[in-house]
């Protein structure tokens, strides 16, 4: 949640004002998380009558989209590297990323924002003075900004519960961050109270990073729920309907004198006896299984054609489809991806500017997060084999960290550069092989390939 405001300075009046703007915000996001975890509203639906079937069929294509989507955009890791070649900078951020099981987080903070449409990261220090981030729920997270272009940061708030052992009961804190400090209150019904003092943080700016799935802030489903909701109703109801058919009445003509007794003893003898004119139907619902097919076919493409994530269990991604064909099939969901990733890039821009502060500051690395080249690789089935032969047909032409980058099972490329460089200097790469025979072998070693160049012939 974002508010912009003139003032530089925040009150605690104001503090609480914006906690209670924040609590009639809340129920947007809560509603997708829900929507993400099954609980739909047709689990809401009521009873048409004593005794009458009443299904609820969850089907989540919510978690689906999501999931699809989040998989695609960042199931591969970030690849990073210095457009200087300044390999200290990026060894030093590798360093602070390892220790943050970065990949996972990145993941983390994709999903978070594919279901909310928003995700935040905090960083701070840990009790052995490391650099820490970890993903807040975008639910807890308030950003107050100036009223400029720019959208400066001027604070973040932390507005959470803590629940206690039972469950039920909590108690409710703000945590307010501004470019030096971090201020904790308690929180209740609008009123707020001051818990100490102001803390240092260390970092030189508001230490929030966000992260936006897109330009207006919206989940991947947000768009398709009310198709979701229609498609349960239709299956919930489809199965109202059999088993409507399978309690059927059975209409007994021309034996008015029937009783209790006699329907005892048909279902025990399974004989009817009818007089002239009688007989015997079942009262059933008439079902027109063809028309109610057709409506949950409808829905489901639309479902599909509105999210641009496609059915992958559909016949056209048989096995023995294309890599070319799978992309053109997928080119509605790479539409997505590439707003996810300008979008997201800023948030890593972000973060490694805060980092690189913090790092000047402990004078281990003077960090430029423009310095930094950020690269992200979609999460399709690769021919390993034929990205190796791009790489073989683009020596000389690109530089050789730009090749490695491009290979997709070389997530450091700066490091592969020195395996690679270690590995000639010891002649494991064979005494007279060239820099290009170095990058070849290792694309060619990764892609399985047996596209192995010719040994250069010596005189």
């Amino acid at each position: 949640m974002r508010i912009h405001t003139t003032q530089t300075e925040l009150t605690a009046n104001d503090i609480a004002t914006i906690c209670l703007r924040h609590e009639g915000a809340l129920g947007r996001a809560m509603r997708l998380k829900r929507y993400y975890r099954g609980e739909h509203d047709i689990l809401r639906k009521e009873q048409r009558a004593n005794n009458a079937p009443n299904n609820k069929i969850v089907s989540n294509y919510c978690a689906y989209i999501a999931d699809m989507s989040t998989g695609f955009f960042m199931g591969k890791p970030v690849a990073y590297s210095s457009i200087t070649e300044n390999e200290d900078e990026v060894d030093a951020l590798q360093e602070v990323f390892k220790y943050n099981d970065e990949a996972a987080h990145n993941l983390e903070l994709a999903s978070e924002a594919s279901v909310t449409g928003e995700a935040y990261e905090l960083l701070y220090m840990d009790e052995d003075a490391k650099i820490r981030f970890c993903s807040v729920p975008s639910e807890e997270v308030i950003l107050v900004c100036n009223a400029s272009l720019e959208e400066e940061i001027l604070y973040a708030i932390r507005h959470y519960r803590v629940y206690r052992l039972d469950g039920v009961t909590y108690d409710e804190f703000v945590d307010v961050y501004d470019k030096s400090d971090v201020t904790n209150y308690s929180y209740q019904s609008g009123s707020i109270r001051q818990i100490g003092g102001p803390t240092l943080h260390y970092f030189d700016d508001v230490p929030f990073v966000e992260y936006a799935n897109n330009k207006l802030h919206r989940g991947d489903f947000e768009d398709v729920m009310s198709l979701v909701d229609a498609y349960d109703k239709a299956q919930s109801l489809t199965l109202d309907d059999m088993e409507d058919f399978t309690d059927a009445y059975l209409v007994l003509k021309g034996v008015g004198g029937t009783n209790e007794e006699d329907v005892q003893a048909l279902r025990r003898n399974k004989v009817l006896v009818f007089e002239e004119g009688g007989g015997a139907e079942w009262l059933i619902k008439n079902l027109n299984d063809t028309y109610i097919e057709n409506i949950k076919t409808r829905l489901q493409k639309d479902i599909h054609k509105f999210s641009s994530v496609p059915d992958m269990s559909d016949e056209s991604f048989a096995g023995n489809v294309s890599g070319i064909a799978i992309k053109y099939k997928l080119i509605g969901l790479e539409q997505i991806r590439s707003h996810k990733e300008r979008w997201f890039k800023k948030g890593l821009q972000r973060r490694i500017e805060l980092i690189g502060g913090m790092l000047k500051l402990k004078s281990v690395a003077d960090i430029d997060f423009r310095d930094i080249e950020i690269t992200f690789t979609a999460n399709l089935p690769s021919n390993d084999a034929e990205q190796a032969q791009i790489v073989k047909e683009l020596y000389g032409l690109v530089s050789q960290k730009r090749l490695l980058s491009l290979l997709p099972f070389v997530t450091d490329p700066a490091e592969e550069m020195e395996e690679l460089q270690k590995e000639q200097q010891e002649g494991m790469t064979g005494g007279e092989a060239s820099d290009e025979r170095g990058i070849l072998g290792e694309a060619e070693h990764g892609a399985g390939s047996s596209m192995a160049p010719e040994k250069p012939t010596g005189d």
